[in-house]
């Protein structure tokens, strides 16, 4: 009696100790089933990773054979050998260019700083003649305003002054007046007197 085939194409051993090959019908899973990567394996296989396994090699990897093989990888890690150096050698190339750009930076800020500084001192120097001419023309209006103050309180004294020498005038002359007034009556009272006698 045969022992029972678990794998397929092994070799299995009869009662007559000769060895007969068994083949086993491949199982038909139905539609719908779990990928082959993720069905429970046999003991003593290796597990498959966790992702696809596809016919087609990776991206940028070109596997070859022999001392072409060979070339290629040593191309390739020469290729990013080169690549390398190269970035480490722009490192400190952009690392002075940072540093330029920096420096440029910092003295278009001094520059501009300069210039501003120049722009105020300009203006402070506008601002201090426009007041001293502003100043000055506000003298010269105040000296002319107290000119015409000073010139129509003189007029108002004089007018004055000749205001009280009319009235001085006029009474001087009501007094002369009043005076002949009383030696023409006092004449005539006298003049009378003599006529009686």
């Amino acid at each position: 009696m045969a022992a029972p085939n678990f794998f397929p194409s092994y070799t299995v051993r009869s009662a007559n100790a000769s060895p007969v090959i068994v083949h086993r019908r491949p199982k038909e899973f139905p539609k719908g089933s779990l990928p082959i990567y993720s069905r429970p394996q046999p003991y003593g296989q290796p597990s498959p990773p966790h992702a696809l396994r596809t016919r087609f090699p990776l991206k940028g990897r070109h596997r070859g054979k022999g001392a072409e093989g060979v070339l290629s990888r040593r191309h390739r890690v020469d290729d990013e050998t080169k690549q390398v150096l190269k970035q480490s050698e722009d490192l400190p190339q952009g690392s002075r260019e940072d540093a330029q750009d920096d420096s440029d930076f910092y003295k278009y800020l001094a520059e501009s700083a300069m210039h501003l500084r120049e722009r105020a001192e300009n203006f402070s120097e506008l601002a201090t003649k426009e007041c001293e001419r502003i100043e000055g023309i506000v003298a010269e209006e105040v000296g002319k305003s107290v000119q015409i103050i000073k010139e129509a309180a003189r007029e108002r004294e004089d007018r004055e002054r000749k205001v009280i020498e009319s009235r001085r005038i006029r009474k001087a002359q009501e007094q002369l007046r009043h005076q002949a007034r009383m030696e023409y009556r006092e004449f005539r009272r006298d003049g009378r007197r003599a006529g009686l006698r």
